[in-house]
């Protein structure tokens, strides 16, 4: 399936479950920052068409993470799978970065579309750095240095942990997630227990939420939020298994609620909000 600023939480339930997943999250939320200067910068590293060649035979699927079902049935691992099997593929990371992060960087005529000759080389170098940390299990580390180099030499400052979305009640509870200890790690747990009967309402109020961000021109800043939220996720200490069986999609409702707090429905505020507020009243 594609990545897109609509379905953010599909990209972010990808990401918290790679090992590089929250540095592949940084490098999108630097994207989706990205100054013409900074873009500039990018450009000027451009590690040059040979040795992006050299790399191209590696931007697939991550190994080992996609199975048919047929296979996982037979293996008997149905349940392993919502743990490992991805939801999207490094080309959808590539187009995401390329045409919704960088949208602006484009010049449409009708049905045309053709990318600033200068941003296209940003891209490639932000591209190059998202995929070296979305397939870090099936890339040589010494493959996966190349291909952040660029950006880590650029001087464009990569938008990690320590850069704030810029919503406080957001931020509040992104710094509070990347904190976690034991008690709150396993409050979110006994949480997704609890709430598991009240599932199925969790993605229509999502659903609606996201719309709510779409036509008040918010979408950019909620990929921001989720992506931090997949960074904080994976700082905090919660896994791959956390994410498969409910978790991510509590952190993820919860973001995205609050970044949309003062438009969204009240009894959708409630089923997005329930499981934040449920671990706030367990870990005080």
């Amino acid at each position: 399936m594609p990545y897109t600023l609509v379905g953010m939480s599909a990209l972010g339930f990808d990401l918290v479950r790679l090992p590089g997943g929250a540095r592949a999250a940084a490098v999108l939320r630097t994207a989706l920052a990205c100054t013409d200067a900074d873009l500039a910068a990018l450009a000027a590293r451009h590690p040059g068409d040979l040795a992006r060649a050299r790399w191209a035979g590696a931007a697939s699927v991550p190994a080992g993470r996609t199975r048919t079902a047929d296979e996982l049935a037979r293996a008997g691992v149905a349940l392993r799978s919502l743990e490992t099997s991805l939801l999207g593929d490094a080309a959808a990371l590539e187009r995401f970065l390329r045409h919704d992060a960088l949208e602006r960087t484009w010049v449409r005529s009708g049905d045309l579309a053709v990318q600033d000759p200068s941003a296209s080389g940003a891209a490639d170098v932000l591209a190059d750095a998202a995929l070296a940390c979305y397939l870090e299990e099936s890339l040589a580390p010494e493959q996966r240095r190349g291909m952040v180099t660029a950006l880590l030499r650029s001087g464009v400052g990569v938008r990690d942990h320590t850069v704030p979305v810029g919503l406080p009640v957001v931020d509040d509870v992104l710094g509070a997630i990347a904190a976690s200890d034991d008690a709150a790690r396993r409050a979110w747990r006994d949480m997704v227990d609890r709430l598991r009967p009240r599932t199925g309402l969790w993605a229509p109020a999502m659903h609606r939420a996201t719309w709510v961000l779409a036509v008040t021109e918010r979408l950019r800043v909620a990929a921001d939020a989720q992506l931090a939220a997949a960074v904080a996720f994976q700082r905090g200490g919660l896994t791959a298994r956390d994410a498969a069986y409910g978790l991510w999609n509590a952190v993820s409702g919860t973001v995205q609620a609050l970044t949309a707090v003062d438009l969204l429905d009240e009894a959708d505020a409630e089923v997005l909000l329930a499981a934040w507020q449920d671990v706030r009243r367990a870990t005080g």
